[in-house]
């Protein structure tokens, strides 16, 4: 209220008295100065909050740092709550503070650090009677905290894992549907991960590296979608390293790909693939059959010059 009579009048003072005029005044830029500072001085004095955060009573301060908290001051409510966790220490009001405090970090949605605080709280309070809403909240936060599926997916495993142990820890647990649908949308995306990395190396022509990729993801998600294209492309791509290989290697590199092109018939006897994968199943096998030639032709040759 102080500060705005002062504006006021200070604003009636400049209609009446012309601004460049005054500015060039070295007295009235010091009375601005002192002014300003005035004002400052009033704000914080004034505060309300400022007041609570400076109030020496525990109680009150929980009390408004909760008040706070309900209505959704979350920046309010921290800063409070903070200060109460060292005070509360080894109290019994110790373990309630805490949780507000958590989840204060997840309202404002910070959950990287809310994910330490909830596992913190039932490090700190293990006969908690929150115990297992503080490991849900914790496997949540991580799940939240996963990104999308082309970067890294550190924290996607840890979410994962996270889930896993609550799942096996509780496993009545009204949330544990969903906790295994949270599951389920993390392993889909390090499937899509794996997938689009396999599928890289292909387009790049690195046929060696992506008939390795393509074939550990088929192992590591046996249910993906794709499955029926990532074996097609396991055979292509032993069959094209197989045509650009030295000749040593040729041989296996054609097996491979005719073991990969008998797979894809075995488990998908109407696949859209099969024409083509039997075209290069007859070009691997008339190779095959010419190497084989060729290496005879070669003992041949070998043991007759032994002879003579």
């Amino acid at each position: 209220m102080h500060t705005i009579l002062i504006q006021n009048w200070l604003l009636s003072l400049m209609k009446s008295i012309s601004l460049q005029a005054m500015l060039k005044s070295q007295r009235f830029r010091l009375f601005l100065l002192f002014i300003g500072l005035s004002g400052m001085w009033l704000t914080q004095s004034c505060d309300p909050y400022n007041k609570i955060l400076k109030s020496p009573d525990l109680n009150y301060k929980f009390e408004m740092a909760k008040k706070f908290y309900y209505e959704g001051s979350y920046y309010k409510a921290q800063p409070l709550l903070e200060e109460l966790i060292s005070a509360y220490r080894g109290s019994d009001r110790a373990e309630e503070v805490y949780y507000f405090y958590a989840y204060c970090d997840y309202h404002m949605k910070d959950y990287l650090v809310a994910s330490f605080h909830f596992k913190n709280y039932t490090t700190n309070f293990p006969t908690s009677g929150k115990a297992e809403e503080m490991d849900f909240m914790y496997a949540y936060c991580l799940y939240l905290e996963s990104p999308r599926f082309a970067l890294d997916q550190s924290s996607t495993l840890k979410a994962l894992e996270a889930l896993q142990l609550y799942i096996n820890k509780y496993p009545n647990s009204p949330r544990i549907i969903e906790s295994n649908r949270m599951m389920d949308y993390l392993r889909a995306k390090l499937e899509r991960k794996a997938y689009e990395s396999a599928m890289l190396f292909y387009q790049m022509e690195d046929y060696r590296a992506s008939a390795t990729m393509l074939r550990r993801t088929l192992s590591e998600f046996p249910d993906i979608n794709e499955r029926e294209q990532l074996v097609f492309l396991i055979g292509k791509s032993y069959f094209l390293l197989a045509e650009n290989s030295i000749r040593d290697k040729q041989m296996e590199r054609y097996e491979a790909c005719i073991k990969a092109m008998q797979e894809l018939k075995e488990d998908f006897p109407e696949s859209k693939y099969l024409k083509e994968s039997t075209l290069m199943v007859d070009k691997s096998t008339k190779a095959m059959a010419k190497l084989a030639a060729e290496d005879q032709e070669r003992i041949k040759i070998s043991q007759s010059i032994a002879k003579n």
